[in-house]
């Protein structure tokens, strides 16, 4: 076995069996869900409820079209385990191939584990004024508690001295843009949110606005703090879907990407780059070549490139790189009059040599297309040409740096 080949099959083994650091941006508790028995409801209610959902963190709220209805009707199908957790809940663990396999039969875009991260700047009302929103208060653990049912990918900021020399209550209540965005550029985070809340716990007002990819959404919500903290959610979980969802046909026909990727250079690296892909779509990406720092890797991927892009741009440390450019190969010095000097060097032609004369008197040349006998030569069988495939489309190739 040849060097180059060992040394990617261990790459593969280890990579396989290491144990993968997340990132911020992927959701590991994605296909797991709580939820409240109410005394009035029954198990297989509050198990659809679940499963509900379940399908809302994948495909946004279209969850009633074919095979996921038919899941809302039997939950059990696409469950892996049924438990209890604090509380008196419902612990439920879906299992992801049966619900990947509804979602490619439903037709529907999707989202898989990786979600931009959402960043969350907040103060909250009280009698002597507004306050930052401490990242254990009671208020900021419901909102925490209501992402993660939600499937977002929420965090606060540390609210160290850097943080409030750029970022004070007035920015948050007003909403301030460019102040809160250049704040949260410090922050693995692709959105941002300005929330301000106010009200109590049995009637809470939160007034909010986000930024996610240059486009924004404001409003305010009221109810208690728990069903508030869950609409925000759902209305940030929407606006995430509308520009991450992976469609589920490919896009002009093309499915097959190829990865060209730079910096590789460990182990550690591979294993963090193939988590990262991995989260993509369902089929695992495959290795091409392994040249230096360079790793080529073909993956799976339905949507366009901007779809693609952005969803790698998610995992922080993947940079991307303009498309090499080739330059082109210096013609031969030799010229043509040169070569016929040296030609003629080499084979000189004697002064006195001239060509032999045809002889008018001489007989014709025979015809081709008769033999020696007057007989008319039978035509030459035409050769069978076989038809050859089309050389297969090349692949569209994205370039990037990784910086591990």
């Amino acid at each position: 076995m040849r060097f180059k080949q060992r040394v990617r099959l261990l790459l593969l083994c280890i990579a396989a069996l290491a144990s993968f650091s997340l990132s911020a941006a992927v959701l590991d508790d994605l296909y797991r869900v709580q939820v409240t028995q109410a005394e009035d409801q029954s198990r297989d209610d509050a198990l659809r409820a679940a499963t509900r959902v379940m399908l809302q963190r994948l495909v946004g709220n279209e969850v009633e079209r074919g095979p996921l209805a038919a899941a809302l009707k039997s939950p059990q199908d696409v469950m892996r385990r049924i438990g209890t957790a604090e509380g008196g809940k419902l612990r439920i663990e879906f299992e992801p191939e049966a619900l990947n396999r509804l979602v490619r039969d439903a037709g529907l875009p999707a989202l898989g584990r990786n979600r931009p991260g959402i960043v969350l700047w907040a103060v909250e009302a009280g009698e002597l004024g507004d306050r930052t929103l401490s990242p254990v208060s009671a208020s900021a653990l419901i909102l925490k508690e209501a992402a993660a049912h939600r499937g977002v990918a929420l965090s606060f900021p540390l609210g160290d001295l850097q943080d409030m020399s750029q970022v004070d209550e007035q920015l948050i209540r007003q909403a301030s843009r460019d102040e809160l965005l250049a704040a949260s550029e410090r922050y693995p985070a692709e959105g941002t949110v300005a929330l301000t809340v106010s009200g109590s716990s049995d009637q809470s007002m939160l007034d909010w606005t986000l930024w996610l990819n240059g486009q924004s959404d404001s409003g305010r919500i009221t109810g208690t703090a728990e069903a508030a903290a869950d609409k925000l959610m759902v209305a940030i979980a929407n606006a995430v879907f509308a520009q991450y969802a992976t469609p589920a046909g490919a896009a002009d026909g093309v499915s097959g990407w190829r990865l060209h990727v730079e910096g590789i250079n460990s182990v550690a690296d591979y294993a963090g780059l193939l988590r990262s892909v991995n989260q993509l779509g369902s089929q695992a990406p495959q290795l091409i070549a392994i040249e230096g720092d360079k790793v080529q890797l073909q993956v799976s991927f339905a949507g366009s490139e901007a779809q693609l892009e952005r969803l790698l741009n998610l995992d922080m440390r993947l940079q991307r790189m303009p498309e090499p450019v080739v330059e082109p190969e210096p013609e031969p010095a030799l010229g043509g009059n040169e070569q016929d000097d040296a030609s003629a060097d080499l084979f000189p032609i004697p002064a006195d040599s001239t060509a032999p004369a045809l002889d008018p008197n001489a007989e014709s040349m025979p015809d081709p297309a008769n033999d020696p006998s007057g007989e008319p030569l039978a035509a030459p069988e035409p050769q069978q040409v076989v038809p050859t495939a089309p050389p297969a489309p090349a692949l569209p190739t994205l370039y990037f740096r990784w910086r591990g």
